[in-house]
């Protein structure tokens, strides 16, 4: 309405709608009334929908008057069962996101059918086993997840299955586009694991941050060296080469449940979950490099000076290579661009996958892994300063559903190649005091330099807690190492191999659902929230 040709003053202003597109800009104002974009979980979407006490009903839609109140007693009975049957169902928002996703593979399977021909035909095909792999692998981790148990655990076990019934074997052709698929996972999952970092909380601790990023794993891998060369026999080089595996935090495990955590407030004001989430992308980055450094020397026919300088030069290579990586992203693309999103998400993925593969092809094996998180954290810094807040960075959601259809490949090719009627009782038991014994020591280390710190006492107990998962990096370097003496017809070489995947396979299948389970119940009651939407900030 129009006053003498000018806009009444008095008209109320409208609230104001935040969209990162301008795609977005006509469907907020509709919906920002019933859904809160910002939700990015299922259950806090569908509880957005439901209309409370006194506001209006959704459009289109009836206000449903099922229930217990007012009903007889058979109503009463199905309802309770309903409600019970319910929380085992997906949710409308997960069944069309799965079906989706399962659209989406089968006509990437029909793609791949047409080109390539028989080898992704079934039944036998190698490329059709590995998409048969990866869809029962991606079964068992929902149904592992409807156990209130983490995913990658039903994704390692459902391998196992296939593998136990021959359904699945992992040799052939095809085992150079694996190694490719794990190195790409672990782009994936470092990338989503930097751009959640917090740049102000990063500032505030840094020193702690140093610290932390390398003493427990130093300690733990150094425990772990020692246990495995006196228990299996293990010469010193494959001790040290599975310690530096075995101490990595993994960021499967660790970057869901925290950002989970930081999404109710929990430790946003001490900064804990940017503490963990710091840390647990130095030290894969570090046992990466040192997993690079010592096979090089064992493996290696070129020169022994060039092998011990690959350490130093991998950390300037790899910071060097992801500061100019992030430094650029702030410019490419425009922040107004209306395409900015998918035109920065190829960029890093792209770019991530260039410096991994490209130092791998260097010997410079670390440096990748290190560049792509140096990355990730100069690039969710622009972001931030560019008005995207950690915890809305759309890119880093993105690289979060890209990990859903690669975490299932990963895990479930672990899982294949354990032989679990090969698995002798007693290397197993070796294994696992191999992996909760260095764990204890680790913990105690961790809460001895945590001392000086401004975290309180339950803040320190849970950051111990949190490093003690196990998965990703042991499930890239487990087999990595397997492939390394495949073609070997040195026993000693093979079975120091063998050993080294059993230790990672253990690790995971007993510290991925411990880990996962304990950040989950001690989080909330160990972190202080945070009270109001300034100190989530």
């Amino acid at each position: 309405m129009t006053v003498g040709g000018e806009q009444s003053e008095n008209r109320p202003s409208l609230p104001r709608v935040v969209s990162f597109t301008k795609m977005e800009n006509d469907l907020q104002n509709f919906s920002n009334a019933y859904v809160n974009p910002a939700f990015t979980d299922d259950e806090k979407y569908e509880e957005a929908k439901v209309p409370t006490a006194g506001s209006p009903a959704l459009p289109n839609e009836s206000v449903p008057t099922f229930g217990p109140s007012g009903s007889s007693s058979c109503s009463i009975c199905c309802y309770k069962f309903w409600s019970k049957i319910k929380t085992f169902l997906p949710t409308r928002l997960r069944a069309t996101r799965l079906t989706a996703l399962w659209l989406l593979g089968f006509a990437s399977w029909g793609t791949v059918l047409l080109l390539v021909g028989e080898d992704a035909a079934p039944p036998n095909g190698k490329l059709w086993l590995l998409i048969l792999l990866s869809v029962v692998a991606k079964a068992g981790g929902w149904l592992a997840i409807q156990c209130r148990l983490p995913g990658l655990l039903g994704m390692l076990l459902a391998g196992m299955a296939l593998q136990s019934a021959g359904v699945v074997s992992i040799e052939g052709p095809y085992l150079g586009l694996i190694r490719v698929i794990r190195k790409a996972s672990l782009v994936i999952i470092m990338m989503r694991a930097g751009l959640d970092l917090d740049p102000n909380s990063v500032r505030k601790l840094k020193f702690t941050i140093l610290r932390l990023g390398w003493m427990p794993w130093a300690i733990e891998m150094c425990c772990v060296a020692a246990m495995t060369k006196y228990l299996f026999d293990l010469t010193w080089s494959w001790a040290f080469i599975l310690g530096a595996v075995e101490a990595a935090v993994s960021p499967a495990v660790v970057v869901p449940n925290l950002i989970l955590l930081r999404e109710k407030g929990f430790g946003v004001v001490q900064g804990v979950p940017t503490l963990v989430l710091a840390v647990t992308g130095i030290e894969d980055a570090i046992s990466i490099a040192t997993y690079g450094v010592i096979s090089s020397i064992m493996f290696s026919t070129g020169s022994l000076v060039f092998s011990i300088l690959q350490g130093p030069l991998s950390v300037l290579a790899g910071i060097a290579t992801g500061v100019v990586i992030g430094y650029l992203s702030k410019f490419v693309p425009d922040k107004n661009d209306p395409y900015v999103i998918s035109i920065r998400v190829f960029l890093l993925l792209l770019g991530g996958l260039v410096a991994v593969l490209g130092f791998d092809r260097l010997s410079l094996s670390g440096a990748g892994p290190l560049a792509v998180i140096v990355a990730a954290f100069g690039a969710g810094t622009a972001f931030a300063n560019q008005g995207w807040p950690v915890g809305q960075n759309q890119v880093a959601l993105t690289f979060g559903v890209l990990w859903q259809f690669f975490e299932p490949v990963v895990f479930g090719l672990v899982g294949a190649q354990i032989k679990v009627a090969e698995l002798p009782a007693n290397t197993v038991g070796l294994a696992t005091a191999c992996v909760f014994g260095p764990a204890l020591v680790r913990f105690i280390v961790t809460m001895v330099l945590l001392s000086g710190s401004s975290l309180n006492l339950k803040e320190k107990f849970f950051v111990s807690l949190a490093w003690m998962a196990k998965a990703t990096v042991q499930a890239v370097l487990g087999p990595a190492a397997l492939d390394l003496v495949r073609n070997s017809e040195d026993k000693e070489l093979v079975e120091s191999a063998n050993i080294m995947f059993i230790v990672c396979v253990i690790s995971i299948l007993l510290t991925a659902p411990i880990g996962a389970i304990l950040i989950a119940t001690t989080g909330p009651r160990l972190l202080r929230k945070a009270t109001n939407a300034a100190e989530r900030r």
